[in-house]
């Protein structure tokens, strides 16, 4: 991803009321699922890649191990998602390898020391996400933390969201 996007703590102006309270749920996962039962991942590369400029300002590596799914309702995709975490991290690598489990099961569920930075979202109406150019009109990005390592997550909301 080349584009570059203006990331800020406040919410960009302009969405729905659902979207802006969707942006700020702790577990996207949950709050998907309080909206439809039949809420579903589809896991589309789980392996190493290029950063890409996702999360250039929070100086991950060149090359990072990242899993990007589709969050679904009624197998619509709503959201893009990506994760990346340093390319030799185990740790990471284990938890992010769940198939189309959703990875909020995993962080939430308490199991995991984790630390959690505060979400900076932008609005993208213009970002072409790799998924068949799909379009996104905003996006929440935070950083976790697991005993010092680190894992990158990006939540792209689909155009056709709403």
């Amino acid at each position: 991803m080349q584009q570059t996007l203006n990331w800020q703590e406040q919410l960009p102006e302009g969405l729905s009321e659902k979207l802006q309270w969707l942006m700020q749920q702790p577990s996207l996962t949950a709050a998907l699922r309080s909206l439809d039962t039949s809420f579903s991942v589809r896991l589309l590369h789980l392996g190493l890649s290029e950063s890409r400029g996702w999360f250039s300002d929070r100086h991950f590596p060149a090359q990072v191990f990242s899993r990007e799914v589709l969050l679904c309702l009624s197998g619509q995709p709503v959201v893009w998602a990506r994760s990346v975490c340093e390319a030799d991290d185990a740790v990471w690598h284990e938890v992010l390898d769940c198939g189309t489990q959703p990875l909020g099961e995993r962080l939430f569920n308490g199991a995991l020391p984790l630390v959690r930075t505060p979400f900076e979202y932008c609005s993208c109406g213009h970002v072409v996400l790799p998924y068949e150019n799909a379009l996104s009109i905003a996006a929440r990005r935070s950083v976790f933390s697991l005993n010092g390592n680190r894992l990158g997550l990006v939540e792209y909301f689909l155009d056709d969201f709403e």
